[in-house]
């Protein structure tokens, strides 16, 4: 078991507890603190302990006092401050036995709780036995949460505290996901993404200050340690405890996998490297259909997520994860390329597709997120495919200007086809050469052919309807027909002619846009 050693912040807490005039002086403050000694002249000074002594006994210490710390009883003197080290001063009248007395309480109570989160990381229960031990060293409600905002521990509640949703796919407590979605547009939230000591977040959002520490496990992030300022003030040498509590909870992570499963790390890594192409083994993938209990020829489908914020950070997307899941049945959502990938098994969760997208909608309107979607897709071995489909939605319904939330491949395959057909050949080449001559023409005599027969074929040759869309008499609609047949030698009667010339005007309005 490694000591918890204080420093010179957390002494002063106590004594300011205790009495009325305290002042410390002190610089960078390390915890390096471990048990208090009466000062003696010619004493080898160590930086380990905090040595007490009187104010008027200041003169007689010798010099390179750096690194340093005492405790010291009286007034005291601006100009007979030492330099280099650091001093508590009680001004109050006070026995050296009892400021003595009052420090060693403060080692001692500091060491008993050290030795109270060692025991809990061997219980059943580490985190709740962990959070148990420190109420009374933070004297606040304490709580930890995962990336997803779930609610790991809580072993006490004060009033106007934050009330928790019940997630009723899991059963825990959760970060209301109203709240969740203010944080993604606090600037200063998101300027606690990244941090890793602990600081306070102010009580602008929440209305009382929250102490944090986030806790990151080899450079990943895990969840958050929160105390908040509810029933007393948040202390100074807080921070130290706090932090000392968050490096023994990760210990805890990494000793019994707190936070997450292997196995559920593994999925994650599969489906990324199953998407884009890296897995050829057939072998590989029928383990992890096992494993899902998912089979081959179930129903899937696939949705990519992606925002256009660039302040939204991962982290705060990672909450967005969790909310997907608790609303898609048999759905996995995972970071993959600068977004969020779901895959859905609509056959194991007796799902429509519909019902999915509905599920999402006010996800993607209050979080700015814009989705597309695949086709239904009825092999496994083909789910890389519906990636692929999910990724050209989004994108082709970026192009189009669409303020639809959602895209779905499905109502995008011809833009797609008459895209992939131009890779090769420019749009020209591509259409009928037939309304290259009307376009020509119009150009040349100021007529309206080419407009004409697109009218004419959207309405699928209605007469009457294309006259009243035109503003033209049937007589003149009929002139302009018989004019178009003459120039361009189409066959209206064709249906194969008419496909090709409606599949080259698409081609030629996409050009235009």
């Amino acid at each position: 078991m490694e000591s918890f050693l204080l420093n010179m912040k957390l002494l002063n807490d106590t004594f300011c507890s205790a009495y009325k005039h305290v002042t410390l002086f002190a610089g960078e403050d390390p915890a390096r603190l471990e048990a208090v000694r009466f000062y003696q002249k010619g004493l080898t000074l160590r930086p380990s302990y905090i040595y007490l002594l009187y104010a008027e006994e200041l003169d007689s210490l010798p010099a390179g006092l750096q690194g340093l710390s005492f405790l010291v009883a009286g007034k005291l003197s601006a100009d007979s401050i030492p330099c280099g080290c650091s001093l508590l001063v009680i001004e109050d009248e006070a026995s050296i036995p009892e400021l003595f007395n009052l420090a060693q309480d403060t080692f001692e109570r500091y060491a008993k709780w050290n030795q109270e989160l060692y025991a809990a990381m061997k219980s059943p229960h580490p985190l709740d036995a962990m959070l148990e031990a420190s109420l009374k060293v933070f004297q606040n409600p304490i709580f930890i949460h995962d990336t997803n905002f779930y609610i790991l521990s809580c072993p006490h509640r004060a009033p106007n505290m934050l009330v928790w949703d019940k997630d009723a796919r899991t059963g825990w407590n959760i970060v209301p996901l109203s709240l969740i979605h203010d944080f993604k547009v606090d600037p200063e939230y998101l300027s606690t993404l990244t941090t890793t000591e602990a600081r306070v977040y102010s009580a602008e959002q929440r209305g009382y200050p929250i102490l944090y520490m986030n806790l990151w496990n080899n450079g990943r992030y895990e969840g958050r340690i929160c105390v908040d300022e509810l029933e007393t003030p948040i202390l100074p040498g807080q921070f130290l405890l706090i932090t000392h509590l968050a490096k023994l909870i990760l210990q805890a992570i990494q000793n019994n996998s707190l936070f997450y499963s292997n196995m559920g790390n593994d999925i994650e890594q599969f489906f990324r490297e199953y998407l884009d192409g890296n897995i050829q083994d057939q072998s590989i993938v029928m383990k992890m259909l096992q494993f899902l209990d998912w089979k081959q020829d179930d129903h899937y489908l696939c949705l990519r997520l992606e925002t256009g914020r660039q302040n939204i950070r991962m982290l705060s997307s990672a909450a967005t994860l969790g909310h997907i899941e608790t609303q898609i049945p048999e759905g996995h959502a995972f970071m993959h390329s600068n977004g969020i990938t779901v895959l859905v098994n609509l056959t194991y969760s007796h799902t429509r597709i519909s019902d999915v997208l509905s599920s999402l909608a006010i996800l993607l309107r209050e979080g700015l997120l814009k989705m597309g979607a695949s086709s239904e897709i009825y092999d496994f071995l083909q789910l890389s495919q519906g990636y692929y489909q999910a990724r050209m939605a989004l994108e082709l319904g970026k192009k189009s200007g669409s303020m639809n939330w959602c895209c779905r491949f499905d109502d995008y395959i011809l833009e797609y086809l008459l895209g992939q057909g131009g890779e090769h050949l420019s749009p020209e080449l591509l259409c009928s050469n037939k309304l290259l001559i009307l376009r020509q023409y119009d150009e040349k005599n100021k007529t309206e052919l080419y407009h004409t027969l697109k009218v004419y074929l959207d309405l699928e040759r209605n007469v009457l309807q294309t006259s009243k869309t035109l503003f033209i008499h049937r007589s003149t609609l009929f002139y302009r027909l018989e004019r178009i047949q003459k120039l361009a030698d189409i066959d209206y009667e064709d249906p194969r002619e008419r496909l090709i010339l409606q599949l080259s005007f698409q081609i030629l309005e996409q050009r235009i846009v």
